[in-house]
């Protein structure tokens, strides 16, 4: 199984610019599909205090645990990003496949597969490439500076002793102290960008972060882990909640009998061990004071994936009796519940959302006032991260049809309920004041927040505490209208999620595959890349042992039809198969396509076929064969190591020129030399810069 391997901070912020040059795209995301603010349209949120330019971004999960993949959810849009759970074991041993998300999202649990101190520098990593994309407007991209404000939300578990271990604490602290990581990283910067030296840097990178707890834990445990963030290390704290709350009852009600998913088998025992409603309700209200002692907030998050018994045919080499599932039908469970304890809870607090949401249900989620909703289901089908703008597009129009351009007016506005939402959350304003902010919320709604503030402000109000509560209240208030017709609604239906993505009768192959890149957006790690090589139809000869030391014989020939191509970046591939499962050939890309690895040592220690280059040396395993191809380009000459073969070459035509062999060896087809060859030239030499290669063949 490939191990993530970071790729180093200067690579990355070479290959960042460099590809916006040559390629209109970054990490593989094309211009066209960022998020590009619009300073008419402001989408802004409030998470613990700190603004956010948009309320969307990925959840914890397999995008967000990669400092390219945090970019990338900074340029489609995310402005609340959700750091991938971090715990103290870090050395996991997880099975393959772990993600299978055709429609419905199922996984096997798990948390950061890079070590703590690795997950560290690449959050690091991801805090300083974001200012770097603030400071030039997105490579010149934005037309202003609006819409840069990002709140990082950290995720740890799993239980109190990890979390006090001085592995985790050492983490968070550094995300709260972050000067030696950033000082580290300035260090590495390449010559070309020391205008990034001297860039201001946020500190700390993060001061929330979301409790992540196994399903079982006890509801004792998952308070005191909260209580010792709040109380020891003063972060604001998000408790994750599980959509096992609503009881066994309901949700099969919800999920077998109103969508139809009788296939997905519930086990009450799965439920009758997690956190019960009642302890969440009172884990929740004895926190506030807490919180609020500490100067801290507490909140809740819904909610974690819904587990069921897991499905062989889905998850075949999985250990675990469960697999977990996410997507339409965890939306409408997890409203349910989400609705609920807002309603039972009694007082207003911080809500974070995540469970199905997508381009068509983003808007009403915002709606109901949840700050931040996030994606990861969605996130993993073809177009990855370029589905993400989408979002804020769709809450757009909403808002225009609304007649409002912030999300606050949108909130208060949305279902209604503005006026009874003021007289709820507002009540200690003056009289005369309620009766000009209802006006205002009638005849000009678009001026609500402001108004808000002003008679916040004049009576001696905190103006942001006071929008704060009335658009909480009004996105409660909206929930009850929004959330009763969910399971009604045929998109989240069984039926409507049956079918998978789209086959058709062909063998994925090593070169020439249909080039529809699909796999390249599907990678929740930028794994895949597309490279450009020279098409060419050659003969080949298999070189063996002979009379003359060299024997000779025709080979199979080496075919590449199509210039587009793909590859694979080992350091980045954990081989989940999502890109299988959006491959419309038969075939996996991930094993199919060329490997390219990070390091000698990580080529080293797979057995897969693949390339490492160090130099003027190109390091292959082929057909499980090792060999060395040293190349002079100058001297159009080139020398093959092959072990029991070895060839001297000219290096435009691969004539041989010389050699030997030793007695016994086996055949060599020079079609082996053809395939090294093209990744020298196209992948290690390609203009267009990728994982192994940041700078382009321009930049040196």
């Amino acid at each position: 199984m490939s191990e993530l391997h970071p790729i180093p901070f200067s690579d990355l912020a070479r290959r960042m610019f460099r590809e916006v040059e040559t390629s209109d795209a970054v990490f593989d995301l094309p211009v066209r599909k960022w998020w590009v603010p619009d300073p008419s349209i402001d989408f802004s949120a409030v998470h613990f205090s700190r603004p956010a330019s948009t309320p969307v971004g990925p959840a914890a999960g397999p995008h967000t645990q990669l400092a390219q993949n945090l970019v990338l959810a900074w340029l489609a849009g995310g402005r609340i990003i959700e750091l991938k759970t971090v715990q103290v074991n870090d050395r996991l041993e997880i099975p393959r496949p772990c993600i299978h998300a055709p429609n419905v999202g199922f996984n096997v649990e798990w948390s950061q597969e890079l070590r703590v101190e690795e997950s560290l520098v690449e959050y690091a990593k991801a805090a300083y490439l974001i200012e770097m994309l603030k400071a030039t407007r997105a490579c010149g991209r934005f037309p202003t500076d609006a819409g840069m404000d990002t709140v990082f939300d950290i995720s740890v578990g799993y239980d109190l002793e990890g979390i006090r271990s001085p592995k985790v604490n050492g983490f968070l602290r550094g995300l709260l102290e972050p000067a030696a990581l950033f000082e580290a990283l300035r260090s590495e910067l390449p010559r070309d960008l020391d205008r990034f030296r001297d860039l201001s840097l946020p500190e700390p990178i993060s001061d929330c972060v979301t409790l992540s707890t196994f399903h079982g834990c006890p509801a004792d445990q998952i308070e005191s882990i909260a209580r010792y963030l709040l109380e020891e290390l003063g972060l604001h704290v998000i408790i994750k909640l599980n959509p096992t709350l609503l009881g066994f009852e309901t949700v099969r009600e919800i999920l077998h009998d109103r969508l139809g998913y009788e296939h997905l088998d519930l086990r009450r025992e799965a439920f009758d061990v997690d956190l019960q409603y009642e302890d969440g309700i009172g884990i929740l209200t004895r926190l506030r004071e807490v919180a609020e002692r500490c100067g801290s907030t507490i909140g809740a998050k819904f909610t974690n994936t819904l587990v069921v018994r897991n499905d062989s045919n889905v998850f075949p080499t999985q250990g675990d009796p469960w697999m977990y599932v996410s997507g339409a039908p965890l939306h409408v469970i997890s409203m349910t519940l989400m609705q609920k304890f807002r309603e039972d809870l009694g007082f207003e607090f911080p809500v974070s959302f995540s469970a199905g949401i997508d381009v068509k249900n983003f808007p009403a989620a915002v709606a109901c006032g949840m700050v931040p909703v996030t994606t990861c289901t969605d996130l993993l089908k073809q177009g990855g991260f370029g589905r993400l703008p989408g979002y804020l597009n769709a809450l757009g129009r909403e808002m225009a049809q609304a007649g409002v351009t912030s999300r606050e007016a949108y909130v208060l506005h949305a279902g209604g309920h503005a006026e009874p939402a003021l007289l709820e959350a507002l009540s200690e304003l003056p009289a005369d004041a309620m009766e000009r902010l209802r006006e205002v919320a009638s005849d000009s709604p678009d001026e609500l927040p402001k108004a808000i503030r002003s008679e916040a402000a004049a009576a001696g109000r905190d103006v942001e505490a006071a929008v704060l509560r009335a658009t909480r209240v009004a996105g409660r208030l909206n929930g009850r209208d929004i959330v009763p017709a969910l399971a009604a609604d045929r998109r989240y239906h069984a039926e409507t999620n049956a079918k998978p993505p789209r086959e058709i009768d062909s063998v994925l192959e090593l070169y020439d595959c249909i080039n529809c890149d699909l796999c390249v957006s599907a990678c929740p790690n930028d794994a895949i890349f597309a490279y450009e090589a020279a098409p060419r139809n050659v003969e080949t000869l298999i070189v063996g042992p002979g009379p003359g030391g060299l024997s000779l014989t025709p080979g199979a020939g080496f075919t590449i039809r199509e210039a587009h191509q793909l590859a694979v970046y080992t350091g980045g591939c954990n081989e989940c198969s999502n890109c299988e499962v959006y491959c419309p050939e038969h075939g996996a890309p991930f094993r199919v396509k060329e490997r390219i690895f990070p390091s000698a040592d990580a080529f080293q220690a797979s057995t897969d076929d693949g390339f490492f280059r160090a130099d003027h040396v190109l390091h292959a395993r082929l057909g499980g064969r090792e060999l060395s191809l040293h190349v002079d380009e100058g001297a159009e000459r080139a020398d093959l190591d092959a072990g029991d073969v070895h060839l001297q070459l000219a290096w435009h035509s691969l004539e041989i020129l010389g050699g030997s062999v030793e007695p016994g060896a086996r055949g060599l087809d020079t079609a082996s030399l053809w395939r090294m060859r093209t990744a020298w030239d196209s992948i290690y030499g390609a203009t267009r810069p990728n994982p192994v290669n940041p700078a382009g063949r321009q930049g040196g």
